[in-house]
């Protein structure tokens, strides 16, 4: 064990010499998250004031079949009614945003761009006042025949969302932080990781370790503690960049944009630590490997790029979601790890779901461990050019 020691600090003492390793360990995944959140929540409440004052032009074909609905449109002061002939001539000559056609049984038909986003976002300020002009016509109708109006509400619906503002919080920061924490540290490791193998390749110096006492699983061992290392700092510190944000109130997400407060738990993120621990032994472990068998620093970048990409789809599939998760993806690899962040920040966590995660990141890390101290003990590989 204490040749294992001395190939890790040796490994540290090399990486940290390297000024880039302290820019890509500490400094981007440290600085990424502030800046992510800040811009995040500057434009979202940019968005938000644009959208309040935005006024529509929208276009009418066949104004005069119903002009009660004209004058309701221009009440609300969010459209600007542009009368016309043609839907599609009127999106291409006026430039306007949806049509309304209204037919002579007093049908209204609503044409759109569903590829615009102003075009959207005009469609649904328009079905509100639809919905409200029609409510209020049959009030009318009814007022006209001596009915209670209490006939188009026989129950009223309600609905209340049970989940504390806290979990709602976790919720939302569920959805951001698993992703990026998980592309921070792997990069952390697969700079660390080229660094001990290719690096050391080109540098020439991998031969004299192999010629000391020490044997090639020691070697390899020392190598995949210190590339976990850097992936464990560049995990540690994207988290702590995200707390201050979170927790100083410097983001401009605020309670305003989102209708809550966000927060995470010091106990959450310890627990999020602690279960990446298997996971990040196992991108250095295969990142190793990658290194070991590469020619080249260019050519264990690009093999580490393209595992780069297979961790950005896992971890792009806890985003997309829109069930609840079943067991057998907690089995997935990164895809798990994601799931189960989730479900830590938004204090909703299964002990099956924990044992899945945790067993299979286990059993994938060791069999990655020796994956990379089969192909350092093979001279074949090690040494191709």
């Amino acid at each position: 064990m204490r040749k294992v020691v001395l190939v890790f600090k040796k490994e540290m003492l090399e990486a940290i010499r390297d000024s880039r390793s302290f820019l890509v360990v500490i400094i981007i995944p440290f600085v990424l998250y502030p800046i992510l959140f800040i811009t995040m929540g500057f434009f979202l409440q940019m968005e938000k004031k644009r959208e309040a004052r935005s006024i529509y032009r929208i276009g009418v074909v066949n104004y005069s079949l119903m002009p009660e609905l004209i004058v309701h449109i221009n009440a609300a002061e969010k459209f600007e009614v542009v009368e016309g002939n043609s839907p599609l001539a009127m999106f291409r000559k006026d430039k306007v945003k949806l049509v309304l056609e209204v037919q002579k049984n007093n049908d209204i038909s609503i044409y759109y761009d569903g590829a615009s986003k102003s075009s959207r976002s005009a469609l649904k300020k328009i079905d509100i006042l639809i919905s409200d002009f029609k409510e209020l016509t049959v009030k009318k109708d009814l007022q006209e025949k001596g009915l209670s109006e209490k006939i188009l509400t026989p129950f009223t619906i309600s609905k209340n969302n049970i989940a504390p503002a806290k979990k709602m919080g976790g919720f939302i920061l569920g959805i951001i932080i698993p992703y990026i924490l998980l592309i921070l540290a792997f990069q952390g490791a697969m700079h660390a990781a080229t660094h001990v193998t290719a690096g050391e390749k080109e540098r020439k110096t991998i031969e004299t370790l192999l010629v000391t006492d020490v044997r090639r699983s020691e070697i390899v061992l020392g190598k995949c503690l210190s590339t976990f290392t850097f992936a464990f700092f560049a995990a540690v510190a994207g988290l702590l960049g995200l707390i201050i944000v979170v927790q100083s109130g410097i983001s401009t997400v605020s309670a305003d944009v989102l209708g809550f407060s966000l927060a995470i738990p010091w106990l959450s993120c310890v627990l999020i630590i602690v279960a990446m621990l298997p996971l990040l032994w196992f991108f250095s472990s295969v990142l190793v490997a990658i290194g070991s068998a590469s020619r080249s620093v260019k050519q264990a970048t690009v093999y580490n790029t393209y595992c780069l990409v297979i961790v950005l789809v896992l971890a792009l599939f806890s985003i997309v979601g829109t069930t609840t998760p079943g067991t057998t993806l907690f089995f997935i690899p990164v895809l798990n790890g994601a799931l189960l962040q989730q479900q830590i920040l938004a204090g909703d966590v299964k002990g099956i779901d924990i044992l899945a995660t945790v067993g299979s990141s286990i059993v994938y890390a060791i069999i990655a461990y020796l994956f990379a101290k089969r192909s350092f003990e093979k001279e074949e590989i090690l040494f191709r050019s």
